[in-house]
């Protein structure tokens, strides 16, 4: 008898069932194109798609190129453009009760200096005139920013770059792009309603019964349907891991509005807090996807609609936001059985810092490594569940950090969440460690993707370090400092030398312009230390969490009314958990 699995079934479309499916078609079958495995994507044909906008992190790159796909297509096809970092606008203020801003940047000089952690001399020293923040003093993609400026030169290629970048995409034509991907290297495109599950006495899924197609046997299921979870939860009874303990949020609202000078264009994401949450601002190359998600313990919609359009003026004119509801958390178990979760249907985590595409694509190679065959081995199960979670509250602790760590005194909601949300052990761990050190890291080190250089952004701009004695700084110089900058801001001047305006760069990579690609300047002898995410070939990305070789993410089935089904029961209330959101 064959125990090996020879089709795998993804139930959903959408960013989740369709990235899983490239990656499950391009990877399982490269070395065995005699007996290849069956991907099948099962999809309702009835789920309306709302487009808006996504933000991604800079694994991306990596992972559209590892897929095989043209960068400039993705560009064309997506309306894709380019993200530096992102900008956060009003998460604190300073003495005088103003807002202040910061830049998370991308990029970032991790060499010691005099044998210790930079952040030491910037912490005791301060930056020079103009660079106030250490995202100015160990990072250039704030300037770049500030600039306007692409991550790359005109004359570069797909996935060659001078700067470390990520991108934003219109989240549904991403999923159409995938799909077209998907279908055309052999996945089997299924257009139909789920209307029942059929499990064996283990408790295994056995089948799945198709509104038109009838019954349908499955080996393993990927359950793809978003917020709801339609089988992981559903059917197969997964508790979820609530973590409305430690964040507020739990609504949101989604607007397209159109460029007012595209020409203009930031390459980074813009996070503006408001009085019960914050908005995103997407850039797309013909438009500007942009929300509002807040907590409904401090605002209506009615209310949370009101601020939201002020706060956008003139450019919501005649906008008309769309409610998303919105369930922050993780199931407790994303492998179950022969039944796993990715996507918005293992969990989510606050859009803040655009790391659903990042989650989708860790779960996949997760799975790929823990291939299973029909036996479904409990430890593979078991390390794939301890993994997952491990890389879900590592975001989460990330994203907690933002919050508790606010000044805010003009906003109950800020209060509430610097004051009487829960911290998790460990966050207080690392909050107590950086009392005593700035940490950085090492081989030793198990990070997923933030570590300790976004830890150190995120801490100085709100403060928390700036009363600290640290026993390390005994052993640094001004005269180092002061030379190191120096040599850090010839260094970007080079760096960015020749990088063309973002908007510029766009229409070259789309072809709308004949525009001569100038060269880069000279290579400067500086920082022979790694840069943060240096690879070789040009490409600079963190490493993912697994490496192998984070759009839309909506529940794409649903389950059917039976014919012989109670129609006269109340229907569900209108469903839009599968909007796209940062």
């Amino acid at each position: 008898m064959d125990n090996q699995i020879n089709e795998v079934t993804i139930v959903g479309g959408g960013t989740a069932g369709w990235l899983t499916a490239a990656f499950l078609v391009r990877f399982m079958n490269l070395c065995d194109e005699e007996n290849p495995t069956k991907i099948t994507l099962i999809e309702s044909p009835n789920v309306p798609t709302v487009g808006v906008g996504e933000a991604t992190v800079p694994t991306m790159a990596a992972l559209l190129k590892s897929l095989g796909i043209s960068e400039k297509e993705f560009f064309i096809r997506c309306n894709a453009s380019f993200k530096m970092g992102v900008r956060f606008t009003n998460w604190s203020h300073d003495e005088k009760g103003q807002s202040t801003s910061f830049i998370h940047p991308f990029e970032a000089i991790r060499t010691q200096l005099g044998g210790q952690n930079p952040a030491y001399h910037f912490h005791k020293y301060g930056g020079p005139p103009g660079r106030e923040g250490i995202d100015d003093c160990m990072s250039f993609s704030g300037t770049a920013i500030k600039k306007k400026l692409g991550p790359k030169f005109l004359s570069h290629g797909d996935y060659e770059t001078q700067l470390n970048y990520a991108y934003h995409l219109d989240a549904g034509k991403f999923a159409e792009f995938l799909r077209d991907i998907s279908i055309e290297r052999g996945v089997n495109h299924v257009l139909d309603d789920v209307e029942e599950v059929e499990q064996d006495e283990r408790g295994y899924i056995s089948a799945l019964k198709l509104q038109r197609q009838g019954r349908r046997p499955v080996d393993l299921v990927i359950d793809c349907t978003g917020f709801k979870g339609v089988i992981i939860n559903q059917v197969m009874k997964v508790p979820f891991h609530d973590y409305s303990k430690y964040l507020l949020n739990n609504r949101a609202m989604a607007v397209q509005i159109p460029h007012k000078d595209v020409s203009q264009i930031e390459p980074c994401t813009n996070s503006t807090a408001l009085g019960a949450g914050w908005v995103w601002r997407v850039p797309l190359y013909n438009r500007i996807g942009t929300g509002y998600v807040f907590s409904s313990h401090f605002r209506t919609d009615d209310e949370a609609r009101e601020e939201f359009l002020q706060h956008l003026g003139e450019d919501g004119k005649d906008a008309e936001p769309r409610i998303i509801p919105v369930r922050i958390g993780r199931m407790e178990r994303a492998w179950e059985k022969n039944c796993i979760a990715i996507g918005l249907s293992a969990g989510f985590i606050e859009p803040l810092e655009s790391t659903a595409i990042y989650m989708i694509e860790n779960f996949v190679k997760l799975l790929l490594i823990n291939f299973p065959d029909k036996s479904f081995a409990p430890i593979l199960a078991q390390r794939f569940n301890e993994k997952t979670e491990k890389m879900m509250q590592s975001i989460r602790d990330f994203i907690i950090l933002h919050y508790c760590m606010n000044n805010r005194e003009d906003s109950e909601y800020w209060r509430v969440a610097r004051e009487e949300m829960v911290i998790p052990d460990s966050v207080k761990d690392m909050l107590d460690e950086y009392r005593h050190a700035l940490p950085v890291n090492t081989d030793f080190d198990g990070t997923y993707l933030f570590n300790y250089f976004n830890y150190n952004v995120i801490l100085f701009a709100k403060g928390y370090l700036k009363d600290i004695r640290y026993p390390a700084e005994r052993f640094i110089a001004r005269k180092d400092w002061e030379q190191r900058m120096a040599e850090f801001i010839r260094y970007e001047q080079n760096q960015l030398n020749g990088l063309p305006n973002h908007y510029e760069l766009l229409r070259k990579i789309r072809g709308e312009d004949e525009v001569v690609a100038p060269q880069g300047g000279v290579s400067f002898g500086g920082f022979n230390g790694p840069m943060f995410g240096a690879q070789a070939g040009g490409i600079q990305v963190p490493q993912p969490t697994v490496q192998i070789g984070g759009g839309q993410i909506k529940p794409s089935i649903k389950f059917a009314l039976k014919k012989d089904s109670d129609q006269t029961k109340e229907p569900e209330k209108e469903d839009l958990s599968g909007s796209n959101i940062l």
